[in-house]
């Protein structure tokens, strides 16, 4: 998969003609996550085919990725893999959302036109962990302020009368 998911399409048009769509996204394309994931991160892949599914226009597939993400605890990498089953319903009309058919979630756009790298982003975002976090981190972090390896920066606190200092009369 070398092809760039940085393309608009017209999902009805697709639809009809049941498109599969592969590609890849590489971390200078990211527009959405970028700031999430580290630049060492594996491209994110996607094989999605659009297809009707009664009167609704439907993308299914495949999204896969091996991410790279930040410990939030002791700043180390953490190997994210990413294997998502995609399964939307795509309305370009928000009254749809009432009728929306069973399993499938909403994907909702404005416009004539749906861009695939922000909907293939959009998904990694909703798997990806609000705090990335190993469960048990490869270095033993401090846990108290009585750990030998506690650090805490002392403030370099200002003499209030220095101010005075200066206005002394000689």
């Amino acid at each position: 998969m070398s092809k760039t998911l940085q393309i608009q399409v017209d999902p009805f048009l697709c639809a009809s003609q049941e498109r599969t769509i592969s590609g890849a996204l590489h971390y200078p394309d990211l527009m959405i996550i970028q700031h999430d994931i580290d630049p060492s991160s594996g491209p994110i892949e996607a094989n999605l085919t659009f297809s009707k599914q009664g009167k609704f226009v439907v993308l299914t597939g495949r999204i896969s990725a091996n991410l790279v993400l930040q410990c939030a605890a002791c700043l180390e990498s953490i190997d994210f893999i990413v294997d998502i089953n995609v399964k939307l319903a795509v309305f370009d009309d928000e009254s749809m959302l009432s009728v929306l058919p069973d399993d499938y979630e909403p994907c909702v756009f404005e416009g004539d036109r749906l861009m695939i790298n922000e909907v293939v982003e959009s998904e990694v975002l909703l798997v990806l962990p609000d705090i990335p976090r190993h469960e048990v981190c490869p270095s033993a972090l401090p846990t108290s302020s009585t750990d030998k390896d506690f650090t805490l920066e002392p403030e370099q606190k200002k003499n209030p009368f220095e101010a005075l200092e200066s206005l002394k009369k000689h």
